[in-house]
């Protein structure tokens, strides 16, 4: 008898704590920086990818990438041209993202001088938010007008 009163007690104290936490609003969550959020965002920041890879066909796109992601981005290039994709930030201060070591750049035949290829960069998505990650193709003039343009949109979740 004692054994089904202990039992019967612990049923209806576990199903009265499951029916408290079971409220209609979203509860607080704590992460490991010590910010607050809703579960609804925490579950947007759970479906966002670790990381990207993103090539020519991605121009225009919008994409979301986890904080602490990786973002890499592989385009078309002939540096022996005078040629040379740069990061047009109007303010590199407010950047979302950190480049992360130099840019690998490989030909398309390794026995030719001056081949073209394909460069590849690789960035850290360094802090929430949204931005636009614009690359301008420029010649060896920088004064002109850029030969080419990448751009996509990016939120940082």
């Amino acid at each position: 008898m004692a054994l089904k009163q202990l039992v019967l007690t612990l049923t209806l104290g576990l199903g009265l704590a499951l029916a408290a936490g079971c409220g209609s609003g979203s509860p607080d969550i704590t992460d490991s920086t010590g910010s607050t959020a809703t579960t609804a965002t925490t579950v947007a920041e759970n479906t966002a990818p670790a990381s990207l890879t993103l090539t020519r066909k991605d121009d225009g796109g919008t994409f979301e990438v986890r904080t602490g992601g990786t973002i890499t981005l592989t385009l078309a290039a002939n540096p022996g041209t005078g040629y040379a994709w740069e990061m047009d930030d109007a303010d590199p201060e407010a950047s979302l993202v950190e480049q992360m070591g130099e840019p690998a750049f490989v030909p398309d035949d390794p026995d030719a001088v001056g081949a073209a290829g394909t460069i590849t960069y690789t960035f850290r998505a360094a802090d929430r938010g949204k931005m636009v990650i614009r690359f301008v193709y420029l010649g060896p003039d920088a004064a002109e007008e850029p030969a080419d343009a990448f751009q996509i949109s990016l939120t940082v979740r």
